[in-house]
């Protein structure tokens, strides 16, 4: 089993695991998905919303996934920015369909995976349910033997964690690495649309951010048609233990209370929605990340590998976490497809050069979400900053402000490396 991806195993059927099951599946590589849930159904709003950027939905429309999305979302291009006064100040881009060839989508996280799980039973994917990962058993230079939760241990040439920001698979290929809170907690819910107080007069469109002296606010679409809205805010807290905050997330009517807090102090568009929020559809995020990994393979023999949330976990600020994990799937596959064209390239420098290449670009999306974090500081802190240290609207200038991050050229990047080592003096 000397091919690295004769058989892959991958640890997670979440976005990204069921990602790179499609993507090896496009290359004709065999795969098998453990999940440790019992089955793929859930409720449709479990896990709550999420935005995804054109730049994953690009990628997903490769893999037949995209036009099982748009029905199931709701298709926007800019998230619009209020200041204290209610007036529109700036537009900030999450795709557009003219510049960048696919607009955003606001979807729930189940209907995403729905999406996923819809296309891989089509293209006859293997997925394990109710199949925990325990541990790697032994690595060696032609494969990994890993054990699941039943006591059962299966083989792979290659095992790759897409568990999560809480990986166990994590713990083995880069031991000591934990996450980091970041001292900030959004609690969020959802309304019925048609109960908010909106003023003709102030011009709201949807998705938005309202950033006030004291707070900021977000509202965005959940449902195709808008029926249901989004809201949510954030604010600074103490760490807790991962029991602490199950507790939290549980305690529907305590987070109601946190996010009703100096509720009159809200413009009344703000006010009507925090005052008509579904309890039942409360939740609590904390924002977590991680610090970059040494490695995202093991060493030296690189047979496990991490990706999405397992190698970077970011703030949601920027609405691209699930989206890197997308990327980091889709660059692992444009690199295996030249391996196979290739052999000469040896794979431990196409996994390495796929961690630089991911991690530079973790390194630009930290700077994004620090940028626009500062952005949802109340506007009496933002006085504060330096211009450079806030995100700002060039859109009026500047129409692809944003190429750099909805239009990225990961095929360009790719066969220049591969070029290069092709060409490179054999020693």
């Amino acid at each position: 089993m000397s091919n690295h991806t004769e058989n892959v195993a991958i640890i997670g059927g979440g976005i990204a695991g069921m990602a790179l099951a499609l993507c090896l599946h496009s290359l004709s590589v065999p795969c098998t998905v453990y999940e440790m849930r019992k089955t793929e159904a859930g409720s449709r709003t479990a896990g709550g919303g999420m935005m995804v950027g054109g730049n994953a939905l690009a990628i997903l429309d490769k893999w037949g996934v995209y036009e099982k999305m748009v029905p199931k979302g709701y298709q926007f291009n800019c998230v619009y920015l209020k200041g204290p006064d209610e007036k529109t100040t700036e537009c900030y881009p999450f795709g557009g369909k003219d510049l960048f060839g696919y607009d955003g989508l606001r979807i729930y996280r189940q209907e995403y995976l729905d999406s996923l799980y819809e296309v891989c039973q089509a293209k006859g994917v293997t997925i394990e349910f109710g199949a925990k990962f325990t541990r790697v058993v032994e690595e060696t230079e032609s494969g990994v033997t890993f054990e699941l939760a039943d006591g059962t241990t299966r083989t792979a040439s290659m095992l790759v964690g897409a568990d999560g920001i809480h990986s166990k698979v994590r713990e083995y290929a880069c031991p000591g690495v934990k996450t980091k809170f970041m001292g900030i907690m959004a609690v969020t819910s959802e309304v019925v649309t048609e109960k908010l107080r909106i003023p003709a007069e102030k011009d709201y469109r949807f998705p938005l951010q309202i950033v006030t002296d004291f707070g900021m606010v977000a509202m965005a679409p959940q449902t195709p048609d808008g029926s249901q809205m989004l809201i949510g805010t954030q604010f600074p807290t103490e760490d807790r233990s991962r029991e602490d905050w199950e507790r939290l997330f549980a305690d529907k009517e305590g987070l109601k209370k946190i996010l009703q807090k100096d509720l009159d102090k809200w413009p009344d568009t703000i006010k009507s929605g925090i005052e008509n929020i579904k309890v039942e559809a409360m939740h609590v995020w904390p924002f977590q990340m991680l610090p970059p990994l040494p490695s995202w393979t093991s060493l030296p023999h690189r047979r496990v590998a991490v990706l999405g949330d397992a190698a970077h976990a970011v703030p949601p600020t920027s609405g691209q976490g699930a989206s890197m994990g997308i990327e980091d799937v889709y660059v692992l596959g444009l690199l295996i497809f030249e391996q196979k064209k290739h052999p000469e390239i040896g794979w431990q420098d196409t996994l390495a050069f796929w961690q630089q290449m991911r991690q530079e670009r973790m390194g630009e999306i930290m700077e994004l979400t620090r940028l626009l974090n500062n952005k949802r500081l109340p506007s009496v802190q933002q006085a504060d900053l330096k211009k450079e240290d806030i995100w700002q609207d060039e859109s009026a200038t500047n129409p692809r402000q944003m190429a750099w991050l909805y239009a990225p050229k990961f095929e360009e990047r790719v066969g220049t490396w591969v070029k290069a080592q092709v060409e490179k003096p054999s020693s």
